[in-house]
């Protein structure tokens, strides 16, 4: 893992997007050249410039779909499925700006531009299938991208660990083992010699019993570069031999950081008060806060002008199908608690909490025809923007709840009331991470992804949930 910003990025995400965005640089360069050769006019004198265009746009478009997530770059479906999806999109978009440009600069079509542009993308689409074809072989096949960890512990925390390795297919990491200090009880059907060390193969794991002072050679042996220390009971740890470890380049993560650096969640039933105290992150100084209120203003208002051509003729729709108000206000739960009116497209009757507020659901009876549609492309949300602009709101930051909700879920789920140190947003790490819930549990996953952003909130993080805002939008992900 690397971090940039405080938040974690997978080494194979990193190889991934240096090796596309230079294939299509160099690709883009080639065609220009060819272009060149046959002297078809373009407006570009140079094939830098406009190859380095369209290979970030290309990839940051990928991005937004979340093909550099390993989520999704681990599954070759979802390499195709989302490829084809984008790529026409960026090629179309980069098409309609050319025609724009040319028929304010030039008043004639540049057709080696568009030709550029379309030869381009289209040979990078089967490049990148074979490519990543190759890159999940390599990955399935060969540990070179995979750090070989060593679990101190065989308990819960131990098994959520090894439920995430295999919801990611074991791509990520290589776990060599669980380890438990000390002899292992005599039960010969379970046991056999493994050189010095004793073992117990279990389904789909290996547990292995040894003496404290022999980790570090056990580690030398399986060539282990992480230790996780999973032990929920910390007081009989061999720390010396765990120092040992680290001394001889070993890195020695406890559980929680490990979750949180890996999953991208806070695990709110392994973690305490003291991690949160003595952890990195949760820094929020005044010149974060600064460029993120300019940051947030910025965003909003190019929004705002942005879906002109959305919010017209839907305020017009909402007016001509069901008597009531063009907005729907609603009170929520704001930064440090204080309560604030929520901006919306009204996508429910007028009278739906005449029986008390509750949760929206899915199918719910209560939306209008326009209501519906609007909600799963998420145009009730862009109101929204005034929120920000106004200070109530982030543009990024945790869904805020209401606070009949917020009161009931604060006293079930520990640590709910931090995620209002920081503002609300319309979109956030849960919104791109977690399908829409409208249950307890739902409420409890988000605070994890909540908590995660919180702790390590930057610049960085935000342009990347704005990104993959996207994702949520063209799939309709948690809308209801």
């Amino acid at each position: 893992m690397f971090r940039l910003f405080k938040h974690y990025i997978d080494i194979s995400t990193i190889i991934l997007f240096l090796g596309e965005v230079s294939y299509l640089f160099v690709q883009s360069v080639v065609v220009f050249q060819v272009l060149k050769n046959f002297e078809i006019n373009g407006s570009f004198q140079s094939s830098a410039l406009i190859s380095a265009v369209i290979a970030l746009a290309t990839v940051a478009s990928m991005a937004c779909v979340g093909l550099y997530n390993r989520h999704h770059f681990v599954h070759y479906q979802d390499v195709f499925s989302r490829s084809l999806v984008i790529l026409p999109i960026v090629l179309s978009t980069i098409v309609l700006i050319l025609l724009g440009r040319d028929h304010l600069l030039y008043h004639a079509v540049q057709t080696g531009d568009y030709l550029l542009c379309f030869a381009s993308l289209t040979a990078f689409f089967p490049m990148l299938l074979g490519w990543r074809a190759i890159f999940i072989r390599l990955i399935d096949r060969s540990d070179t991208l995979k750090r070989r960890l060593l679990i101190i512990g065989s308990g819960k925390r131990a098994a959520k660990i090894e439920k995430l390795n295999h919801e990611l297919h074991n791509r990520a990491i290589n776990i060599v083992g669980y380890v438990r200090f000390g002899q292992q009880p005599e039960s010969p059907a379970d046991n056999q010699n493994c050189g010095e060390f004793r073992q117990r193969s279990a389904h789909r794991r290996t547990d292995y019993w040894i003496e404290p002072q022999d980790l570090p050679q056990f580690c030398a042996a399986k060539r282990i570069e992480e230790l996780v220390v999973a032990s929920a009971e910390r007081r009989g740890l061999p720390v010396n031999d765990l120092l040992q470890c680290k001394l001889r380049g070993i890195q020695v993560t406890e559980y929680a950081s490990f979750w949180e650096r890996e999953s991208g969640q806070v695990d709110l039933e392994e973690i305490s008060p003291s991690w949160l105290l003595f952890s990195d992150g949760f820094r929020i100084g005044p010149f974060r806060s600064f460029f993120k209120r300019v940051f947030d203003i910025v965003i909003s208002l190019i929004v705002l002008i942005l879906t002109l051509p959305l919010t017209i003729p839907t305020a017009i729709l909402i007016k001509l199908e069901s008597k009531g108000s063009l907005f729907y206000r609603q009170e929520r739960v704001g930064m440090k608690g204080k309560p604030f009116m929520v901006l919306k497209f009204r996508s429910m009757r007028n009278d739906a909490e005449k029986d008390g507020p509750r949760w929206a659901a899915k199918n719910d009876t209560r939306v209008t025809k326009i209501g519906a549609i609007i909600r799963k492309v998420r145009i009730d949300e862009i109101p929204q923007v005034i929120n920000v602009l106004k200070g109530d709101m982030a543009f990024v930051g945790p869904r805020p709840e209401r606070p009949v909700f917020v009161k009931a879920l604060a006293e079930k789920i520990a640590y709910y009331n931090e995620r209002h140190v920081a503002k609300p947003g319309i979109t956030g790490w849960a919104q791109i991470n977690y399908p829409y819930g409208a249950t307890e549990h739902d409420a409890k996953m988000k605070l994890t992804y909540d908590l995660y952003y919180i702790k390590n909130c930057s610049l960085f993080l935000d342009i990347i949930i704005i990104m993959q805002t996207v994702k949520v939008l063209l799939w309709n992900q948690g809308a209801h």
